[in-house]
């Protein structure tokens, strides 16, 4: 059985890290049941209760695995690491806060079923605010 790992950067993510982790398991149960999976959430010194609910997942679920980071390494270095380790056949990186959509993830296996080794989404648009759609399309401009 392939395993396909998804790893999930996360700061300060209390909100998000319970309903993110169950919305990635329902979706391999309901689209992807021939696959294995885990999920590693990897924290980046969160000062919020993220740290201890991802230790509840993890002790609740075996395919739940943390990486509690010292202290920030930022949003390109800890993505990295926790890609490095990914123990799947593949990996999909998801951000905690539902950005990207759950529902692609069978999308992308398929894709890299296809033989496609990167498999790429492209967001067109959004249903958060438009002004922090703005904001946040200038700040990506102006890191590339």
């Amino acid at each position: 059985m392939k395993k396909i790992s998804v790893v999930i950067p996360c700061y300060n993510e209390e909100e998000n890290v319970g309903p993110i982790s169950e919305a990635v398991i329902a979706e391999f149960e309901r689209s992807l049941p021939q696959y294995d999976y885990e999920i590693i959430f990897i924290d980046n010194d969160s000062q919020d209760s993220t740290r201890e609910l991802l230790r509840g997942l993890c002790a609740k679920n075996h395919k739940i695995k943390a990486i509690l980071n010292a202290k920030n390494f930022g949003q390109f270095k800890s993505p990295y690491y926790g890609l490095l380790q990914a123990t799947g056949d593949c990996a999909i990186l998801l951000v905690a806060d539902f950005q990207d959509p759950v529902e692609l993830i069978p999308r992308f296996v398929a894709e890299w079923e296809n033989g496609y080794r990167i498999v790429s989404g492209i967001k067109t648009s959004s249903k958060e605010n438009k002004m922090m759609y703005f904001l946040r399309s200038c700040y990506y401009k102006l890191i590339k």
